[in-house]
């Protein structure tokens, strides 16, 4: 079973076209769209949008403003556009943030997840020179604080990686989460 983030699931299972017209006024609530420009950010046909925009507009996501003949549309502040807003939310995992943060410490060369990662931890291998222990740590600690979750970290230089894969010593799998392929 593949887990997967329920934005991403939402996204899988449920209409593209609906999807991407909802995440234009998600992600631009202050924005007014007539009916041709916001068909032409989502990328769909304007006939389409149209019948979108009726759905969203019955069930309250959206609100209409007329400007004489034109029609304006803009994301509404009610309970439904916030419960979406929420349900579409693309929130990044423990792991996402510590490539990130990891990633962006001077001398990281590579990121390997080690084995399968788990609801609880992940074992990463940190392959580089000159590698900051206490950066490095601090990152790991306020992971482990802000989402519950244990990163078991290696640190090694690319020599001892590459002569430590050689003896057979990493037969899990493994998985390059940043930098080039080794």
């Amino acid at each position: 079973m593949i887990i997967v983030e329920p934005a991403k699931l939402l996204m899988g299972l449920f209409d593209q076209k609906r999807l991407r017209l909802i995440k234009l006024f998600l992600d631009n609530p202050e924005n007014e769209y007539g009916l041709r420009e916001a068909a032409k950010s989502a990328r769909l046909p304007p006939a389409t949008t149209h019948r979108i925009m009726k759905v969203l507009l019955k069930y309250g996501v959206v609100e209409e403003r007329r400007v004489k003949k034109l029609r304006l549309y803009k994301l509404s502040r009610s309970k439904q556009a916030k419960f979406l807003d929420e349900l579409l939310a693309v929130k990044k995992t423990a792991i996402e943030e510590f490539v990130e943060r990891a990633g962006a410490l001077e001398g990281v060369e590579f990121l390997i997840l080690h084995g399968k990662a788990t609801k609880e931890k992940a074992g990463i291998l940190v392959v580089g020179h000159d590698i900051d222990s206490s950066a490095l740590n601090g990152v790991v600690g306020e992971i482990k604080d802000k989402y519950k979750f244990s990163i078991i970290h290696t640190t090694l230089a690319r020599e001892q990686y590459e002569q430590m894969t050689a003896m057979g010593l990493f037969p899990q799998e493994k998985k390059v989460l940043y930098g080039a392929r080794i």
